[in-house]
């Protein structure tokens, strides 16, 4: 936080909200032995997420220093999207995609926090696929064709898969909601606000990233303005690291 020039006092608050901090253990109406917190951070406490945000935004700031990006969207390179712990690396070769885990992964560990290789993933459009193994702690990384990211389907065809399924569960959702769309006590307006609600919000979910094909657009005309340029996801190796 010094580092970011966060209010002294604000840091000296926070520190002594966590000095001496002690937890127990709470099983089958019996209490533990108390004992001293140390790592981690509050569970349930409104500060916890923007401290944890802050600790990770000062690992990839650390892990891309010196890092130079070949993938541009709209004029602007990208090297990563993250949100909260949940995070894709984005390179446009391979070598620069290895080169991005490694110091990830090395400076994760020198704050003390430890990539979860198991559950982190590699992806390439790239036919031949990868020709390199690129490894967490000496652990080969899996490849696979589609991943989910923060709800929505990544895969290595584009937004096919993604669509199809989002309509799935608007079909789905549709069917639970027969009730009201059939109650002639609810009025149009009503009916209308909560289809907007309860069901478009569901299609529409992550929509700006879709990339739209003739045949994608044909299944349904109200996501025509979504149009996309195919190359949003070209030449990415990306990778989820928990």
């Amino acid at each position: 936080m010094r580092q970011y020039n966060i209010n002294a006092n604000l840091i000296k608050m926070i520190k002594n909200l966590y000095d001496k901090a002690t937890s127990v253990v709470y099983f089958n109406s019996n209490i533990r032995d108390w004992f001293r917190t140390t790592v981690g951070v509050r569970q349930g406490c409104l500060l916890s997420p923007t401290l944890f945000n802050i600790f990770l935004e000062r690992i990839m700031a650390d892990a891309l220093e010196d890092h130079e990006g070949t993938v541009s969207i709209g004029g602007r390179t990208i090297t990563n999207l993250h949100f909260a712990d949940d995070i894709v690396g984005l390179a446009g070769k391979e070598e620069e995609l290895a080169n991005l885990v490694e110091r990830l992964d090395k400076i994760s560990i020198s704050y003390g926090m430890q990539i979860n290789a198991e559950k982190t993933k590699l992806m390439t459009n790239n036919i031949i696929g990868f020709t390199t193994d690129i490894r967490i702690g000496g652990e080969k990384l899996d490849s696979v064709n589609s991943f989910k990211y923060l709800g929505a389907i990544v895969t290595d065809e584009g937004s096919k898969p993604e669509i199809l399924a989002r309509i799935a569960q608007t079909i789905a959702e549709l069917t639970k909601l027969k009730t009201i769309w059939s109650d002639r006590n609810i009025a149009l307006n009503s009916k209308i606000r909560l289809m907007h609600s309860l069901v478009m919000s569901i299609f529409l979910y992550a929509c700006e990233t879709w990339t739209l094909t003739a045949e994608l657009e044909s299944k349904d005309q109200h996501v025509h303005h979504l149009r996309l340029q195919p190359r949003v996801w070209s030449v990415m190796w990306p990778f989820a690291c928990r």
